[in-house]
């Protein structure tokens, strides 16, 4: 599940489209299955065929693999190559939506092979944009954007404006997980107008999901949710029971984050009802952990297990290790809630050991990569040595038998000799330089080890927490109010473990972060706070003087907001203020950030310092720097946190 939550599909298209798309595809599939009947040539065949895998990708994704098969099998005995690269990308196409992308991108491979054999640069755009979406489905941004920006240009060349908005769509999805969301509305939007324009509402249908998605994470949830309605009426309007099921599936996560768990629990299983129809695993994994996401947060904690133990077991199967993240959370809390504590506590192992899975694999794959380029370079020095030696005993060979050159190979010899050690010299720097990346990825390594611990324990603390308070709740006497109360104690409590896990994983899928990605972090926290404690005015500003292109390593970073989420906590909890400042500055060799309060002040000889104090000054110290507390009685509070600047 991407952007943090759940995935959002990148629509795309792999054929070229023509006014049939404004056709029902069950009229179209009656259409052609009358037509194959008939005694045609192969070629004719394999592309009616393919048709009609694109046509069922729409109603039923086993009868798009079916007839994509055939459209394979007829294209081979057309001996045409056109037509053959065609039917693999149908095929890739059925599979693809069927959830398994390994085997897809095998065939989108071969169809792109093909292409570019035979010089069909428009079929060629088509595959990259098919492979740059697999690629992002991989989460392998990096890959799946190079594959987007080699397509586009092509699309733009020969006026393919539809395929073009289908890349545009697809980039819209890379920047929202940059993030940059100005972007990727500003994408989604070229897209829509560029379908709506030419009455293709098929695939504007995945545009609309994907603008309302950003308007969501803006928080403007009034602005989002007529985009997700508007998708699913959509679909419905079309008959397009794919669209369907991606839509209620977005539709949903939306509503699991808006926390109206009632009206989601209709939501999902509206879409899981349609996405078993067309049979596609992804969306029937997704769509079942919201049903029991929504059952859980309700009590119906039998009735959620086995919707979450079969997404869990579908994902596993898929190969997605970051999607399964999901249910195994919420099966910690639901073996809990009903007693089964081993249960509870190998779900949490689970999900903890899938984690740091993800995280080791990641920093196995850039070390190995670096450790090849090491052993490369350090064999073509070793050769350049032994070329060395054997051309200076050729040199002196030869200057023995012929006196009368003698000088003249000397002076070739020192000459050849200096540019060999010029050569040897520029491999050595190029050696030290491949060391050096080395030793700074071992120091990423532990900082993401770093995070990684911070990860556990402070999930792990709170979800004991939970447990035990879910335990107590067996010895209070049935009284409503105090059943209530204990009960909300125990949803905020997660809420804010489900924030702080967000936190640290956006820490740790950076190797740095800027100024400007923290300022943002941070000012989303602040805008959150000012919703909750509605009483108080939050400001928030960081100084000029601050460099927004500045890095700092991830580690530094949560330690930065989690010292500014404790303070700001502290001062909607204790200060009983009504205005919270927060202050970012630099005096050049200090940075400084500055979070204060109007409230009632304290005297701090009065007051017992608690673990959040303690846990402050802690990560103060873990940047190199300390924690300042001015407070006075009537006067406000100032925590002021100083550390040197990089």
């Amino acid at each position: 599940m991407k952007t943090r939550l759940f995935p959002i599909l990148i629509v795309f298209l792999f054929f070229a489209f023509t006014n049939t798309f404004a056709q029902s595809p069950r009229f179209i599939i009656d259409s052609l299955k009358l037509r194959v009947q008939e005694s045609l040539p192969s070629d004719q065949l394999a592309n009616m065929y393919g048709e009609l895998s694109w046509q069922f990708a729409a109603i039923n994704i086993d009868s798009a693999i079916y007839y994509g098969q055939i459209a394979v099998k007829k294209a081979e005995e057309a001996s045409d190559p056109k037509i053959l690269a065609q039917a693999y990308s149908d095929l890739g196409s059925g599979i693809l939506q069927k959830g398994d992308l390994n085997e897809s991108k095998i065939l989108y491979q071969k169809s792109l092979e093909i292409r570019r054999e035979i010089g069909d640069s428009l079929g060629m755009a088509k595959s990259y944009n098919a492979l740059g979406f697999i690629y992002q489905r991989k989460y392998e941004t990096d890959t799946a954007l190079d594959y987007f920006l080699k397509a586009l240009p092509i699309f733009q060349k020969f006026d393919a404006q539809l395929n073009a908005a289908a890349v545009l769509n697809n980039l819209g999805v890379i920047y929202q997980n940059l993030p940059d969301y100005e972007k990727a509305e500003k994408a989604y939007k070229e897209a829509i107008a560029i379908r709506e324009q030419l009455g293709d509402f098929r695939s504007a249908i995945g545009s609309y999901n994907n603008l309302g998605t950003i308007y969501k994470y803006l928080g403007d949830f009034d602005k989002a949710e007529p985009y997700f309605k508007k998708a699913i009426s959509k679909s419905i309007e079309l008959d397009d029971p794919m669209n369907q099921a991606i839509s209620y599936r977005i539709y949903s996560m939306f509503l699991m984050e808006k926390g109206e768990m009632e009206q989601l629990e209709d939501v999902a299983r509206k879409g899981l009802e349609v996405a078993n129809r067309v049979n596609t695993q992804y969306e029937i994994a997704s769509l079942e952990t919201a049903l029991g996401t929504s059952l859980n947060a309700q009590g119906k904690f039998r009735q959620a297990k086995p919707y979450l133990l079969s997404a869990a077991k579908n994902f596993q199967s898929q190969g997605s290790e970051e999607d399964v993240l999901f249910p195994y959370f919420e099966l910690i809390s639901v073996y809990a809630a009903i007693g089964m504590g081993d249960s509870s506590r190998f779900y949490s192992n689970l999900y903890q050991q899938t984690l740091r899975n993800k995280v080791e694999k990641e920093s196995k794959e850039i070390v190995a990569e670096l450790e090849t380029k090491y052993q490369t370079e350090l064999k073509d020095l070793q050769i350049a040595e032994q070329q060395l030696a054997i051309r200076s005993k050729n040199i002196l060979l030869f200057g023995s038998l012929v006196i009368a050159l003698a000088l003249g190979i000397v002076g070739y010899l020192i000459y050849n000799q200096q540019k060999l050690k010029n050569r040897q010299l520029r491999q050595e720097g190029e050696l030290k330089s491949a060391l050096a990346q080395i030793e700074t990825q071992n120091k990423l390594q532990e900082q993401r080890l770093l995070i990684s611990r911070d990860l556990h324990d402070n999930i792990g603390a709170q979800l004991t927490f939970i447990i035990s308070a879910i335990e107590n709740l067996k010895y209070f006497e049935p009284i409503k109010d105090q059943l209530t109360q204990r009960y909300d104690t125990i949803a905020n409590f997660t809420r804010q473990t489900i924030t702080e896990l967000r936190d640290t994983i956006w820490a740790m899928n950076r190797g740095s972060v800027t100024w400007e990605e923290l300022s943002i972090r941070i000012k989303e926290y602040v805008q959150k706070a000012g919703q909750s404690a509605s009483a108080i005015t939050f400001d928030y500003e960081i100084h000029d003087r601050i460099n927004p292109e500045t890095t700092m390593t991830s580690a530094e970073s949560i330690q930065i907001l989690r010292i500014v989420q404790e303070a700001i906590q502290n001062a909607i909890k204790y200060s009983e203020a009504d205005r919270v400042e927060v202050r970012i500055d630099s005096t050049g060799k200090e940075l400084l950030v500055n979070i204060h309060d109007n409230g009632k002040g304290f005297t701090a000889s009065e007051i017992n310092p608690g673990n959040g104090l303690y846990n402050m000054r802690k990560r103060a110290e873990e940047l190199g720097g300390s924690v300042e507390i001015h407070s006075e009685t009537g006067n406000g509070t100032s925590v002021l946190l100083i550390w040197p600047a990089g």
